[in-house]
C-alpha cells in the first residue's frame, strides 16, 4: 500500500517563509518544504518533551528583582 505525503496545515517554512508548504515523508520522517530546499529530521518525542517544560517563577521574587533594576 502506498503512503501519501502528509502536509502540516498552517506550518510556515523557516527558510522561504511560505505557508502550507511543509510536508512529512512518512517513510523516513523527514520534514521538507515543497517550494524550497529546506529539509529537517522530524523531532523525536523526547526532544519535544524537553522544550515544553514549564519553568516556575515566584512572583514576589520577580517583582523584587524587577524593582531593583
Amino acid at each position: 500500500m502506498k503512503r501519501f505525503v502528509q502536509f502540516i496545515a498552517g506550518a510556515i517554512c523557516p527558510e522561504c517563509k511560505s505557508k502550507d508548504t511543509i510536508a512529512i515523508n512518512p517513510s523516513d520522517d523527514v520534514i521538507y518544504c515543497v517550494k524550497c530546499d529546506f529539509t529537517e529530521k522530524r523531532p523525536e518525542a523526547k526532544d519535544l518533551k524537553k522544550k515544553s517544560e514549564i519553568k516556575v517563577v515566584n512572583l514576589q521574587d520577580f517583582k523584587k528583582n524587577r524593582d531593583k533594576n
